[in-house]
C-alpha cells in the first residue's frame, strides 16, 4: 500500500468540499478520479500533499511523491535546459539524464525560454520534470489537459510504462476515454463525495442499461435518458429485471453524475 486515505474531510467555512471520502493505492496501480468541476478532486489532491490542511479524517503516504499541478506554472525568463537544472538542485530524487530523455521524447528545444512555450509544450515540460523523479507516487492533476491527440497517448503510454514498473499513480481527469486506456481502479467523484468506486472492469460488469415505455421507472436505477416513447436507465445488474444490455464506463459516469436516481 503506498496511500491510504481515510475519511478525508474538507470544509471551507460551511461549505464542505470533501464528504469523508476513502480510498487505497497500492505498488503500481493506478487510480483515477473522475467528476465534474468543482466535485472536490483538486482539494482532494491538496490535502494529500499538504498545500491545504484536512479539517478531518487521516493520510498515510508510504514513500516519496511527485506533484503535477493543475495550473503549470514556472519560471518565464529560464530555458528549458535551466529548468532541468534547477530541477536537479531543487528536489534529490530528480534524475537530470532521465529528464533529458524525457524533453528528447516530446521534441522540446532546450534552448527555448518558458514564456515562449505554448500550453501544451508547457505541460509536457512540467511532466517531463514530474516523470523524471524517482519517487514511488506520481500525483497528477489533469495531465493531459490542453495536449494535442498524440502527445497525450504518448503521456498515456509514459504512464503505463512506468505504473508496469511498480510506479504508483493518482490521477485527476475529466477526460472518460484516457481513464479506460490507463487504469487500474476509479472513483466517481460528485458532490465532494465518491458516488462509486471500484476496479475498472468490476464496474462495467456491474452496471447495466434498462429500457422501459416512458410511463414505467425502474426502481434503484440512475434515469439516464427519455424520449418520447421509452426511458433508459443503468442500474446495477444484480437489481436488473428483463432484458438489459452493457453499457461502457462513460455512460455509467454520465448516468451516476448527471442522472437522477429512482
Amino acid at each position: 500500500m503506498i496511500l491510504k486515505v481515510e475519511n478525508l474531510v474538507k470544509k471551507y467555512g460551511s461549505l464542505e468540499a470533501v464528504k469523508g471520502i476513502s480510498f487505497e493505492i497500492d505498488r503500481g496501480e493506478v487510480f483515477s478520479i473522475v467528476g465534474p468541476n468543482g466535485a472536490g478532486k483538486t482539494t482532494t489532491i491538496k490535502c494529500i500533499t499538504g498545500l491545504r490542511n484536512p479539517t478531518s479524517g487521516n493520510i498515510v503516504l508510504n514513500g516519496a511523491y511527485s506533484y503535477l499541478p493543475e495550473e503549470k506554472r514556472l519560471y518565464k525568463s529560464y530555458t528549458i535546459e535551466k529548468m532541468l537544472e534547477i530541477s536537479g538542485y531543487v528536489s534529490k530524487y530528480f534524475d537530470k539524464k532521465r529528464a533529458y530523455e524525457f524533453i528528447k521524447r516530446f521534441k522540446l528545444p532546450l534552448d527555448e525560454k518558458v514564456a515562449n512555450l505554448s500550453h501544451g509544450m508547457m505541460t509536457q515540460l512540467y511532466l517531463a520534470i514530474v516523470f523524471s523523479e524517482d519517487v514511488d507516487l506520481y500525483i497528477l492533476d489533469e495531465p493531459t489537459w490542453g495536449l494535442d491527440p498524440v502527445i497525450r497517448n504518448e503521456v498515456l503510454e509514459i504512464i503505463r510504462e512506468m505504473a508496469m514498473n511498480g510506479k504508483s499513480f493518482l490521477i485527476t481527469t475529466h477526460i472518460l476515454p484516457e481513464v479506460e486506456k490507463i487504469t487500474d481502479k476509479v472513483a466517481i467523484m460528485k458532490d465532494g463525495s465518491f458516488v462509486e468506486m471500484d476496479y475498472l472492469d468490476e464496474l462495467k460488469e456491474k452496471y447495466v442499461a434498462v429500457v422501459v415505455e416512458v410511463n414505467k421507472r425502474v426502481e434503484g436505477g440512475y434515469l439516464y435518458k427519455t424520449t418520447s416513447q421509452e426511458k433508459v436507465y443503468i442500474v446495477e445488474k444484480e437489481r436488473a429485471k428483463g432484458d438489459y444490455q452493457p453499457v461502457d464506463f462513460e455512460t455509467i459516469f454520465q448516468a451516476l453524475v448527471k442522472g437522477e436516481k429512482k
